[in-house]
């Protein structure tokens, strides 16, 4: 288990023509090739900005935090999550008049960005599953010391896994088992209490497979909190972290044109 709150991270800005980001890395670093997982914030402050549609080589969750704009065909707006399987296109991400910020989440590097419809040519196999949800964080809390869980994607064959978590003060819940891949426990609003130190909003918690199910406790406004699982690795490509580590590639493909500092 690890705990990272957005104070605890590096940036790195990154410019295009249709774009310019702030990226935080949370676990990992975003934008290049390493083992372990890789989990980071991105902020596009101006309004209009556009990553066009493209897919990666491994499965991932995004989940708008800030902001609100386009994810795909539909309008997107805070806490919305989409999950899309690796050599599966989406997009674009489009921000509104706010811009738009949201997380990426991945048990495992992905080795580039890769747009369509120019890199069709390089999808292994059939595309796969393309998901979006949406997490109200407008509900009503609970009461002090009650909470609830609200099923907001289930896949069965492989444990995907989709949770919106409320807690009221100074609430307590178990989450769920860690039967797929990685957990991943975003705190939206309030705090929650882990190794006595209080987690705020943007705050990310991780669980390998097979870690015992995490004790989420609110802070005393209470919490909301997302809870994402990846699927267990399987014969599907891109699923398994594992064989992931064994690509050849050493430095990531970055889209045309984009410039860091």
């Amino acid at each position: 288990m690890k705990l990272v709150s957005f104070n605890d991270t590096s940036s790195k800005e990154y410019q295009s023509k249709t774009y310019r980001s702030v990226v935080n890395s949370y676990y990992g670093v975003a934008a290049t090739v390493h083992d372990g997982p890789q989990t980071f914030h991105v902020s596009m402050p101006d309004a209009g900005s556009t990553i066009e549609p493209h897919f990666h080589d491994v499965d991932q969750y995004q989940v708008i935090v800030q902001g609100g704009g386009r994810l795909g065909p539909g309008e997107a707006a805070p806490v919305a999550f989409h999950y899309a399987d690796a050599y599966t296109p989406y997009g674009p991400i489009v921000g509104g008049k706010d811009g738009i910020s949201f997380f990426t989440i991945r048990a495992a590097c992905a080795t580039g960005y890769f747009p369509m419809p120019e890199s069709r040519k390089l999808i292994q196999g059939k595309p796969g599953r393309n998901i979006a949800g949406q997490f109200d964080i407008n509900q009503p809390l609970p009461a002090a010391d009650q909470s609830s869980k609200e099923k907001l994607l289930e896949a069965k064959e492989d444990n995907t896994l989709v949770y919106g978590i409320r807690l009221g003060p100074n609430a307590s819940v178990q989450g769920e088992p860690t039967n797929g891949g990685d957990q991943y426990y975003l705190v939206c609003t309030g705090s929650v209490i882990q190794d006595g130190k209080e987690a705020p909003p943007l705050s990310m918690i991780r669980l390998e497979r097979g870690e015992s199910p995490l004790t989420l406790k609110a802070g005393p406004k209470g919490a909301a909190v997302l809870l994402m699982q990846l699927p267990m690795p399987t014969a599907r490509i891109g699923s398994d972290p594992g064989k992931l580590a064994d690509r050849k590639t050493e430095q990531y493909k970055l889209p045309e044109g984009v410039t860091v500092d």
